[in-house]
């Protein structure tokens, strides 16, 4: 009871910080005159990847080099991209819904087109080589892979950056929590507004990811499977309720912006860290996480790419290949192999049907 107590206010805590973050976010936004593309894929993805960059770091700097720190840590790392791609998806697609049905709006998000691109584009090409660094055996890649993460992420920060350039929103976002009049607040209270959120959302997401661990554990899964479906579960937390707080308020660009720019921070700066640190050997449980996760963003941007629109019904279909790694985990655990490869098959199945059928839709 006391664990699960501790979660629930956790849970509330990062719901706090999100929506102080939210506001405060765009306020900075504004002031320094970036477009929301901006804002979604370099501010907010850059502050609210704190608590899922943090957990696998400590795990493997702090955890005496041993093989379960390691598999923690790499669990968190790419087990974030993963569930950001697949139940970061669903999450949207039911903020859709539910705005559709109660503010009577577009039942799609409404998508910029080149920023999704982009940011796309720079996550599937930069997680795939992290995927390939850890299968293929050559030391001097190794040693080049974390230089040339930072290197590419650098280079998407200020390809995002240049929307400062043309479409900065023109409406004025919620006046600040912190400023007790509505006006333009101060620097200072953006700047503590965004601090007090922060705090919020790291100390949140580090008591729900114990929770989680402690309930977790009492049911003897592998260390991998649980770091990669339960850390993420909860450090990721921020990026979904960010983007929900968004989709509601009708700001489809800056939810969906933070995702995406949270997926990229994920498979460059952070795998960066874990290449650096660790032998960054997958395994096979590691590599289905890393195709599952490239399997729906790929999903995603090719059905961008043939209707040029992102719908509920989408979303909530890539969402579907989250249950490949938990089916994996249950099949090691109880020797149900057949049982998971079975379900894994009519899982991807599933998938293409949503695909071809969102396809028709749209077509007729």
């Amino acid at each position: 009871m006391r664990v699960v107590l501790m979660m629930l206010f956790a849970l509330s805590m990062i719901l706090f910080g999100a929506e102080l973050f939210t506001n405060g976010i765009e306020w900075l936004g504004r002031k320094l005159g970036l477009g929301d593309g901006a804002v979604g894929s370099v501010l907010a993805a850059l502050g609210t990847a704190l608590p899922e960059t943090a957990v696998p770091v400590t795990a493997i700097l702090f955890g005496s080099g041993s093989k379960a720190s390691q598999e923690v840590g790499m669990g968190g790392i790419l087990g974030a991209p993963f569930l950001l791609v697949t139940l970061g998806s669903l999450i949207m697609a039911v903020a859709l819904w539910v705005r559709h049905i109660t503010q009577d709006s577009a039942d799609r998000l409404q998508v910029r087109g080149k920023a999704f691109y982009r940011d796309m584009m720079f996550f599937l090409l930069t997680f795939s080589f992290v995927i390939i660094t850890g299968v293929v055996p050559w030391p001097w890649l190794h040693d080049l892979a974390p230089w040339f993460l930072v290197g590419v992420y650098l280079v998407f920060v200020v390809t995002a950056l240049r929307e400062k350039l043309n479409s900065p929103s023109s409406e004025l976002p919620h006046c600040l929590y912190l400023q007790w009049q509505a006006s333009e607040p101060a620097w200072q209270s953006v700047v503590l507004q965004l601090l007090l959120s922060l705090l919020a959302i790291i100390a949140g997401a580090q008591l729900l990811s114990s929770g989680v661990s402690q309930v977790a554990l009492s049911l003897g899964m592998p260390t991998f499977a649980l770091s990669a479906l339960l850390i993420p579960l909860a450090t990721e937390l921020p990026e979904t309720l960010n983007s929900v707080v968004w989709i509601r308020q009708g700001k489809d660009a800056l939810a969906l912006g933070n995702v995406t720019g949270a997926m990229v921070f994920q498979s460059t700066l952070v795998p960066a860290l874990g290449i650096w640190l660790t032998p960054w050997r997958l395994d096979l449980p590691a590599l289905l996480t890393g195709s599952a996760t490239l399997a729906a963003g790929s999903l995603l941007l090719s059905f961008f790419l043939l209707r040029h629109r992102l719908v509920p019904g989408l979303l909530a279909g890539a969402s579907l290949l989250y249950w490949v790694l938990p089916l994996q985990a249950l099949a090691g655990r109880y020797d149900l192999n057949e049982w998971a490869a079975g379900l894994t098959l009519a899982i991807v199945i599933a998938v293409v049907f949503v695909f071809r059928w969102n396809l028709r839709v749209r077509d007729a």
